[in-house]
C-alpha cells in the first residue's frame, strides 16, 4: 500500500506582516505630504499682513453706457387664469 504523510501547517505571524505594511503606508503618505508642500502652504509665506480695504471709493458710470431704467419688481403668477377674451364687434349694417 501507498504512505500517506499528513503535513500540519500553523500560522504564526499573527498579523504582524500586515501592521508592518500598515505603518509603511503611512510613513510614505506622511513623506508625500511633507513633500508637496506640506504644513508651509497654509502659512502666509509672503510676509505682508493681509489687509482690506473697507472704504472703497465709489465707480463711477461710463459715459457713453446706455440708460436702462430697471423695474423694481415684476410680478409673475404662473397659476393666474387666463383673461377674458374681448367681445367681438357687431357688425351692424
Amino acid at each position: 500500500m501507498a504512505e500517506h504523510h499528513i503535513v500540519e501547517h500553523r500560522d504564526t505571524s499573527s498579523g504582524t506582516a500586515v501592521l508592518l505594511g500598515i505603518g509603511v503606508v503611512l510613513l510614505l503618505v506622511v513623506i508625500a505630504f511633507f513633500a508637496f508642500g506640506g504644513p508651509g502652504r497654509f502659512a502666509s509665506g509672503s510676509g505682508t499682513p493681509n489687509q482690506t480695504n473697507v472704504n472703497v471709493p465709489a465707480q463711477s458710470q461710463p459715459q457713453n453706457a446706455p440708460a436702462i431704467e430697471i423695474p423694481r419688481q415684476i410680478d409673475i403668477n404662473v397659476n393666474q387664469q387666463p383673461a377674458p377674451a374681448a367681445p367681438a364687434p357687431a357688425n351692424n349694417r
